[in-house]
């Protein structure tokens, strides 16, 4: 369990003032003040420099609160140890996930889990891929499914599998090719995609980074002209004709037959790279560390069919 006084100074110094840490952490800003107050006068010395904006530590409020990590570290040292003494008999993942690794990957990893660890309470938290990099920073999640690229280098991974990308370009559109077959590579030169409008995902979204990165790579200055959360709603808007949209192999195969073409681009052809992540330098809890090898023996298996 984490320890009060270490979550509520943390989330003062991050927010840099009463008001925004106790929004943070969905108390009230009166309780949050009357708290460190009391804490003050438990310890005998002022932790925090109520003088500045933002609001910073003192020196004793900087050893304390190193003090707690490192009390912190201990407690999660020993729940890890404790779990692994139990042989996984009992336990809890804290899994975080990505939207469309959600509903296109984590079915085919989760069912194997859970029959091989049946004791394992399972806390599913599903977010996009910028929230759930911070989730992991906090350690509120062990472990988590999501997207190259990930640019936080407190962050480990591990790569799972990867699958291509394409341009999904409906009937009717300029870039539509009779000639050409669904699946085929784009026939024409990138930079066409100039302008072209465009569905694209949310900013935060993992697939979102991965396209802006393409985007930029190839000078490719897109006209979006919508964006949403949803990938197959993406794929679907496309299809009707509203626009282009770039998709992951997963969302063709498990979808309708469509009328667009869907090409792959790039050379080599551009792909999206799925990996297991989780916060650089901690030792992962046994839950966290079965499901990684869960996930790894499954998609090694599915490399060699």
């Amino acid at each position: 369990m984490k320890n009060l006084s270490y979550t509520y100074l943390k989330a003062i110094v991050e927010h840099g003032n009463f008001s925004n840490a106790a929004r943070y952490l969905y108390i009230s800003q009166p309780y949050l003040s009357t708290f460190v107050k009391k804490l003050e006068e438990e310890m005998g010395v002022e932790l925090i420099k109520r003088d500045e904006n933002p609001l910073t530590l003192t020196f004793a409020g900087e050893r304390y609160l190193s003090y707690m990590e490192e009390v912190e570290k201990i407690h999660t040292d020993m729940r890890h140890e404790i779990e692994a003494i139990s042989k996984l008999k009992k336990g809890r993942l804290k899994l975080g996930v990505n939207p469309i690794l959600g509903s296109h990957t984590l079915y085919n990893i989760l069912p194997a889990f859970i029959s091989a660890y049946p004791g394992i309470k399972i806390d599913l938290v599903e977010q996009t891929a910028y929230n759930i990099e911070e989730l992991l920073l906090q350690r509120k999640i062990d472990i988590c499914l999501n997207m190259l690229p990930i640019f936080n280098p407190d962050i480990s991974y591990e790569n799972l599998y990867d699958e291509k990308l394409y341009i999904v370009v409906p009937k009717g559109h300029e870039l539509y090719d009779e000639n050409s077959a669904h699946l085929s590579p784009f026939p024409y030169e990138l930079k066409k995609l100039s302008n072209q409008e465009f569905i694209l995902l949310k900013p935060e979204l993992g697939l979102r980074r991965m396209t802006d990165e393409i985007f930029s790579a190839n000078g490719i200055k897109p006209n979006a002209i919508l964006e949403t959360i949803n990938v197959e709603n993406a794929y679907r808007l496309a299809n009707s004709g509203v626009g282009l949209t770039i998709v992951p192999e997963c969302i063709i195969t498990n979808n309708f037959k469509p009328s667009s073409r869907s090409y792959t681009f790039g050379s080599p052809p551009y792909k999206n790279n799925v990996v297991v992540a989780y916060q650089k330098g901690d030792s992962l809890s046994a839950p966290a560390l079965a499901f990684l090898n869960v996930a790894k023996d499954y998609y090694r298996k599915m490399s060699k069919n």
